[in-house]
């Protein structure tokens, strides 16, 4: 199948999700995160792309930048990733795949799956509603993996990890201070940390499925208060960035998302030391 994302072109085995490679070929899906690329992202950069899915954002990036290290746990993920890197060999040297989850720390964690993995949704954070469909594997904090890997030089991270960026997050700043604060982009997944209190706290699957049912109906949130306490600090290890900015560029401060943390609930974030002037775009 032939792809086309902005000004490029790639080929790609859509697997299982051909559905959703179809959305991806039309001009409707994540236009945000492409302008974010366009603009942090130069012929000399090296990225990281953790949670890569089966390689679309990996794939543009590596058209433009000088190096990219993709990761993801999935196995169906990390198989069609490697199938679609192999099928575009005008960047298939500038990519490196692993089948890698990083974490806060090193441990052995369950990934759980939706429905079936390969579907963008799986996650190190357990929910009620897919704990029968999961396997054992090996975390890695960023700064490990860094390390085991000898990459020495980062300018651009893009995180989307389903959930799992609640873990990463509060204990990412040795390893940015290491690679000297790259643009970091991350997709947060609030309803998925919505989920993982439902499982620790309410054991019975059918009450899961009622007050979620009832929350989506009416929207109350039942965990408010813990989930705020547990973002609370969320933002600490990337206070040492000049610039933080929603992903229609719109800038906010440190201290309004000390304020209200559940800004990202609706809205993911671009934290860099470089000046986003959305006029380029």
């Amino acid at each position: 199948m032939q792809i086309q994302l902005k000004n490029h072109t790639f080929q790609i085995d859509p697997g299982q999700n051909k559905h959703y490679w179809t959305y991806i070929n039309s001009i409707d899906w994540e236009p945000h995160t492409f302008a974010i690329f366009d603009y942090f992202v130069t012929k000399d950069s090296v990225v990281l792309d953790i949670g890569s899915w089966s390689g679309v954002l990996t794939l543009y990036a590596a058209k433009t930048a000088k190096e990219v290290h993709a990761l993801d746990p999935d196995p169906v993920c990390f198989r069609e990733l490697n199938v679609n890197v192999s099928l575009n060999p005008a960047v298939v040297e500038k990519i490196q795949t692993y089948q890698t989850a990083i974490s806060n720390t090193k441990e052995n964690v369950r990934l759980s799956a939706r429905e079936q993995y390969g579907a963008s949704s799986s996650s190190i954070l357990e929910r009620k509603r897919d704990t029968e469909n999961s396997l054992e594997i090996n975390t890695l904090s960023l700064e490990d993996f860094l390390d085991s890997e000898n990459i020495q030089t980062v300018d651009f991270i893009k995180m989307d990890v389903e959930g799992a960026e609640f873990k990463i997050l509060p204990t990412i700043g040795k390893a940015l201070q290491k690679v000297n604060y790259p643009t970091l982009y991350v997709s947060f997944h609030y309803h998925f940390l919505n989920e993982n209190m439902y499982h620790k706290y309410i054991p019975s699957k059918f009450l899961n499925k009622l007050l979620m049912r009832l929350e989506n109906t009416f929207g109350f949130s039942l965990f408010k208060k813990r989930i705020r306490k547990e973002i609370a600090h969320l933002f600490q290890d990337v206070k040492a960035y000049r610039y933080i900015y929603k992903t229609d560029g719109t800038p906010l401060t440190y201290e309004a998302l000390q304020q209200n943390p559940q800004l990202i609930k609706t809205t993911d974030l671009v934290f860099t030391n470089v000046e986003w002037n959305v006029s380029n775009l």
